[in-house]
């Protein structure tokens, strides 16, 4: 057999083997794959966006509108600003936040820019 006949009958054992290996990657990891982040920049006290997102950290997950995973910080600016509120009165939403030990399926999966240390502060303890 020559050699271009060799090579053209080994292409589809080839072709299998790689969507068999791709399709068993996906269903390993399917988390990372299937995932939709959201990002937010934290603003603070000193810019009030006017369009912001205002959430009310909550500590029982009864009293949220959503669970919350936070998955990191975004790799830039955040497409949405979220302003962190310490009144219920001014939240459009009441975030409960799920860590990443909690068997809790979020709603929302984030990461976010700006002002951190603010965001978790917050959400070590969270406003009632």
């Amino acid at each position: 057999m020559s050699l271009l006949v060799k090579q053209l009958l080994i292409m589809p054992y080839l072709l299998i083997h790689l969507i068999f290996s791709l399709a068993l990657f996906l269903a390993i990891f399917p988390a990372s794959t299937h995932a939709e982040v959201i990002e937010y920049n934290i603003v603070t006290d000193e810019f009030y966006g006017l369009n912001a997102e205002r959430v009310l950290l909550v500590s029982n997950k009864d009293d949220a509108d959503r669970k919350v995973k936070v998955v990191g910080k975004c790799k830039g600016r955040g497409a949405t600003d979220l302003f962190l509120e310490d009144d219920p009165t001014n939240a459009r939403e009441h975030w409960f936040v799920v860590s990443r030990e909690s068997d809790l399926v979020p709603d929302l999966t984030i990461c976010l820019s700006g002002n951190a240390p603010n965001w978790y502060e917050k959400a070590a303890r969270p406003f009632k």
